[in-house]
């Protein structure tokens, strides 16, 4: 594997360990344009290394489609940061790029591979809460550096795009949408505080998924740090903290029943970004059929689209 655009804060803390510490992945070559210890300072060059088979791709949001494409037109498989691209439009041209020239495409999306999260989804589906009432996520932290290219909208900036997939993907996945079928959400609202750019700072949404199911959520970078899920039904609820990126310790989740009962279920606990990189090598050397295919991105994006037009 490579990497363009190693000197990006997930691709040094998270991304680049998980290649290392993975067994069916090989960290082979690195390109940053302001990284001095990168292998290479072109991106160009790194995608004609012929010992690169797969890239990762933790550029801004407004760069994920030119360097994917660029990516498989050279036959390099592309693990690309979430989310696939600022908007559905383009995230699918990306995924017929891919398609067209043979290469697997997936989305970065870290938390759908630790194991809490599929728990907790068949636990909600198995009956443990009862009915699904509301599943309401949280994912906000201030990004001070007022530089970063997050509050730029050219570099696809916003908190939407930056965190929505992490409360998006649970709620439906708790209503039993799947994302291709985002269609399904009914109605969406949508509030949006912008800086002086025009770049969403924060984004709250509401969403329909009939039957007097509802999903809320907020993301920002501007209020203090927190990363909360909770599902309400009429039997029960569970609350889980750190609910986007769990790590090695997180191997449980409480079920409080309508009596105030408690009760504790444990999963297994690992590291979702060697999990994410194990499955992407097992899509390219096909002995994994991929769990999250282009299409689910795609479908998530609209879903987004929905709600930015909303807020406007």
């Amino acid at each position: 594997m490579g990497v363009i655009g190693s000197s990006s804060t997930v691709a040094r803390l998270a991304v680049l360990p998980a290649i290392e510490a993975s067994p069916s992945a090989v960290l082979t070559a690195t390109a940053s344009l302001s990284d001095p210890a990168a292998a290479y300072h072109s991106y160009e060059d790194l995608l004609a290394d012929e010992a690169v088979e797969a890239v990762y791709v933790p550029l801004p949001n407004s760069l994920h489609a030119e360097w994917t494409e660029r990516a498989a037109r050279a036959g390099k498989h592309v693990l690309c940061e979430k989310p696939l691209a600022p908007n559905a439009a383009q995230a699918a041209e990306m995924a017929a790029a891919c398609a067209k020239a043979g290469v697997v495409l997936m989305e970065a999306y870290m938390t759908f591979f630790h194991p809490r999260h599929r728990l907790l989804e068949e636990t909600v589906a198995g009956g443990a809460v009862g009915e699904l009432l509301l599943a309401h996520a949280e994912f906000t932290g201030v990004l001070a550096r007022r530089e970063d290219h997050r509050y730029r909208p050219e570099m696809g900036g916003g908190a939407l795009l930056d965190v929505g997939i992490y409360c998006l993907s649970p709620l439906l996945a708790l209503a039993g949408i799947e994302p291709v079928l985002s269609e399904k959400v009914r109605r969406v609202s949508a509030l949006a505080r912008r800086n002086e750019a025009g770049v969403d700072t924060t984004f709250s949404g509401w969403l329909d998924f009939g039957a007097g199911r509802s999903g809320s959520f907020l993301c920002s970078f501007e209020a203090p740090e927190m990363q909360r899920l909770r599902v309400v039904g009429t039997d029960g609820r569970i609350e889980l903290e750190r609910a986007f990126t769990p790590g090695s310790s997180d191997a449980s989740l409480v079920v409080t029943d309508r009596d105030g009962e408690r009760r504790s279920i444990a999963s297994e606990a690992l590291d979702p970004y060697e999990a994410m990189v194990e499955h992407f090598a097992a899509v390219v050397r096909g002995r994994a059929a991929p769990a999250r295919p282009p299409e689910v991105s795609v479908g998530l994006q609209r879903l987004v689209d929905r709600l930015q037009e909303a807020a406007r």
